[in-house]
């Protein structure tokens, strides 16, 4: 299979478990073949902080952390610096971007879905 898919993600690390939701479906994709690309906005933006790779037990962001080369992992920068996360703070497979990057997702990808925590 081929193709791409786009995962927009809104909930933090540790409030739902859309994050581990939105892990699993893009570890499945990759290994299917699809280019995948993950956005972060809003508390989804901690799922990239450095900061969580500290804790004694191993959650969703060490999940992140360990995604295939292939997945891109973007945050909204304007979401991130509001929440402390610079460049240098973020797990080393992950990058701010734009909603430049966002409107570019939309466009490319074959399947989006967004996750918004209410689940």
């Amino acid at each position: 299979m081929s193709g791409s898919l786009g995962l927009l993600l809104f909930s933090s690390p540790v409030q739902h478990r859309t994050a581990e939701t939105v892990v699993t479906l893009a570890e499945a994709a990759s290994r299917s073949g699809r280019r995948v690309t993950i956005f972060l906005l809003a508390d989804g933006v901690h799922c990239t902080s450095r900061a969580f790779l500290e804790a004694p037990e191993e959650g969703v962001v060490h999940r992140f952390a360990r995604l295939p080369a292939d997945v891109a992992v973007v945050n909204c920068a304007t979401c991130a610096r509001f929440r402390g996360l610079s460049d240098d703070s973020l797990i080393p497979n992950a990058r701010n971007g734009t909603l430049e990057d966002l409107a570019e997702l939309l466009r490319s990808a074959d399947r989006f879905l967004a996750f918004t925590g209410e689940t």
